[in-house]
């Protein structure tokens, strides 16, 4: 329960600290008077938006902060631990607002994120507010309030995270079909490249070596006459080129010991005898191992052929680019073949986490149908008590024929919440038939419908703190009653918050709270629990809106029933 808020700088409050106790916290004003302060201030805590939000001191910050002494509900406990804050005996929760509207959030002075306090908001409390009428003409708002009732809340969730899942699953599988479509032609275009280059067995360097090769027998018949005529003219032919040479280096040796330069040139020319000797050697190992071969020419020439064509064929310029191609090539095979495995893969994984879904569905609607008949009659109880002594009340659900869905896409007929659809079916008077809620209720009608299932579904689950924002429009009289009994009943179990403007639910309070608003220069106001003898005197003010004898007879028979 709420055990006590701080508020600070807050709109019309400048510094307010309250305390609050169990049971039912009525607060009342005069219209205007900022009864939904406090009601505010909490929504603030648990990251409701501050757009348009202004402070009291626009120099200051806003700080609000609420205490809270948590239930031992199993999955507030759960909640705590994931959030680092298990064994609390009070959750101090907080934020500021700072002058360039910046929140910060804190649990225990310790700062949190806004998706925390969200978090931990629907576990602490639970907010009832007028607009809430229309939420419950919506059959998706129907199927939640019976979840809740029918304890499927996390099945529910379980049913929602697979249903997403698999929607994902089969977006992932779409996009890998339509990739494999796309492939499909490359795929046969990449065998044929990597087939092809395969077949030619490339080697490294083996273009550059067979272009060396065919220039060099290509030229043989040239080469080799070259290498004969050198021999010939250089040192078989009578008085050759080599013999000249053997003439002048003797007489220069004659002459080697009178001048250094004479020796210099005598050793000269017996080194260039020297080269010519080796030149003339390695003309006759080519010529031994050279010969005009027209067959082996034919062979080169063809093999170059290949490589060429392929080298133009594929874009590249050597051979060590074709096999890295070729190693390519094979890669993006394995990976086309792969995608197809892991389609099939998939699909069989979507097959089968779809008949979980299809059983998690039939468990979530069986669930619900033998909830939404306890449900009827309770609710129907319910608002009898609430001066609607001939209501009828019935829950229809319309759950696809399992024919229907094996038929079709059978994610097509779930939603998030399931396969079922509902439909609340109402009926306020005798011999009237049973119609939507939304064709046949009136305001007064919904927002005791509204309460009926508040007690009914509060009931079945841990305490929370019950805020209820002004449900008491379009009610009075013996009516007023009846509803007034009703949330004192609720309060009986959970702590209830309830802005009122009816002297009949006040009188149940157990704390009462007065809204007064005050100022000449700055509006300011100013919330307090009442004493007796001040509630007295506000339950009068809320009957007649005047203090007067009769008013006050009545607010004090009010406060004995």
């Amino acid at each position: 329960m709420l055990s006590e808020i701080y508020i600070k700088n807050y709109i019309l409050v400048p510094e307010l600290r309250l305390q609050f106790g169990a049971g039912l916290t009525v607060i009342s004003g005069e219209t205007g008077a900022g009864k939904s302060i406090i009601i505010g201030s909490i929504g603030l805590i648990f990251g409701e938006s501050a757009s348009g939000l202004e402070a009291f001191d626009k120099s200051k910050a806003i700080y609000l902060e609420a205490t809270f002494l948590p239930a031992q509900d199993p999955e507030l406990i759960d909640y705590l631990q994931q959030i680092n804050a298990p064994g609390e005996e009070e959750l101090i929760l907080a934020r500021e607002i700072s002058v360039g509207k910046k929140s910060s959030y804190y649990i225990g002075g310790r700062k949190v994120s806004a998706a925390v306090m969200k978090g931990l908001k629907t576990l602490l409390i639970d907010f009832h507010h007028q607009r809430d009428q229309q939420k419950l003409l919506s059959s998706s708002h129907q199927l939640y309030l019976l979840d809740r009732y029918a304890d499927t809340i996390k099945l529910r969730e379980t049913f929602a995270q697979r249903f997403r899942e698999i929607k994902a699953q089969r977006q992932t599988l779409q996009d890998m079909i339509r990739q494999q479509n796309e492939q499909r032609q490359k795929l046969e275009l990449y065998r044929y490249q990597h087939e092809e280059i395969e077949k030619a067995a490339l080697k490294a360097g083996e273009d550059t070596r067979l272009e060396q090769e065919y220039e060099l027998l290509n030229h043989s018949l040239d080469i080799l006459e070259l290498s004969q005529s050198m021999k010939q003219e250089t040192f078989e032919r009578e008085d050759s080129i080599f013999d000249q040479l053997s003439l002048y280096s003797n007489k220069l040796q004659g002459f080697k010991t009178l001048n250094p330069a004479l020796e210099n040139a005598a050793q000269a020319l017996l080194e260039a005898m020297e080269s010519l000797r080796a030149v003339a050697s390695s003309l006759s190992d080519i010529s031994d191992s050279l010969a005009y071969d027209p067959a082996r020419l034919s062979v080169i020439e063809a093999r170059l052929d290949t490589i060429n064509e392929l080298l133009h064929k594929h874009k590249v310029k050597t051979v060590e680019e074709l096999q890295q191609l070729f190693l390519q090539r094979k890669q993006d095979i394995f990976a086309m073949e792969d995608l197809d495995k892991s389609i099939k893969k998939l699909n069989a994984k979507v097959v089968s986490d779809t008949q979980e879904l299809v059983r998690l569905a039939d468990q979530l609607s069986d669930a619900r149908q033998k909830a939404a008949v306890k449900l009827a009659r309770e609710l129907q109880d319910s608002i009898r008590q609430l001066a609607m002594k001939d209501a009828k009340l019935q829950i229809d659900i319309d759950k696809k024929p399992q024919l229907e869905i094996l038929q079709s896409d059978s994610l097509s007929a779930f939603t998030e919440s399931g396969q079922d659809r509902i439909e609340l079916l109402f009926s306020a008077n005798v011999g009237s038939s049973l119609k939507a809620l939304s064709a046949v209720a009136s305001g007064g009608e919904l927002s005791r419908i509204l309460l009926g299932i508040k007690e009914v579904i509060v009931a079945r689950e841990a305490p929370r703190l019950l805020i209820l924002d002004e449900i008491d429009a379009g009610i009075g009289g013996k009516t007023a009653e009846s509803v007034a009994a009703c949330i004192s009943k609720i309060a009986d179990r959970h702590p209830v918050f309830c802005i009122t403007h009816l002297a009949q639910i006040a009188a149940h309070a157990d704390t009462h709270i007065a809204v007064t608003k005050f100022g000449d220069t700055k509006t300011t106001i100013t919330l307090r629990v009442l004493s007796k003898a001040e509630r007295t005197k506000e339950l009068a003010r809320m009957l007649s809106g005047k203090l007067t004898d009769a008013a006050l007879r009545h607010a004090e028979e009010l406060r004995k029933l």
